[in-house]
């Protein structure tokens, strides 16, 4: 099982995370944008039950995705940096900041989504998958 630990930038929260990650990537929607300072988000999805806020609480700020459903970010209510996403859409997920990881290192990029809000001079990664907005978890028929 892999462990990862990180926290916020003024230390008053921390968290823990114990499991594999379901994906990795990053998403260019404008909400993302706006977290990140313009630049698109880079996350690792964990199952629910594999995040621990170990000190420290957040923030919870909610809005409405582009997709319709309810995201849920939270912030360090000290500091402000975002840790951790969330969404009524499929809530046995959470999508950590890569940037708040202690080793931030190993993350590894699956692909992009909500590539169609990205900016003119945001630089996707053409050698991997890409979704015009999130990737539909449905099997396809074949």
């Amino acid at each position: 099982m892999t462990v990862q630990e990180g926290g916020c930038l003024c230390g008053a929260v921390r968290i823990r995370i114990e499991g594999e990650p379901i994906f990795a990537g990053a998403c260019y929607c404008r909400a993302c944008q706006r977290v990140a300072g313009g630049a698109a988000a880079y996350a690792i999805a964990y199952p629910k039950e594999a995040v621990t806020v170990t000190k420290g609480e957040t923030r919870t700020v909610t809005v409405k995705a582009d997709s319709g459903s309810d995201v849920y970010r939270e912030f360090c209510p000290d500091c402000g940096v975002h840790l951790i996403s969330h969404n009524s859409g499929n809530p046995n997920f959470r999508a950590i900041k890569v940037g708040v990881l202690d080793d931030p290192s190993e993350f590894k990029s699956q692909g992009s989504i909500w590539t169609a809000s990205a900016q003119p001079w945001h630089r996707v990664d053409s050698d991997l998958p890409a979704w015009d907005g999130n990737p539909d978890p449905r099997p396809t028929a074949s």
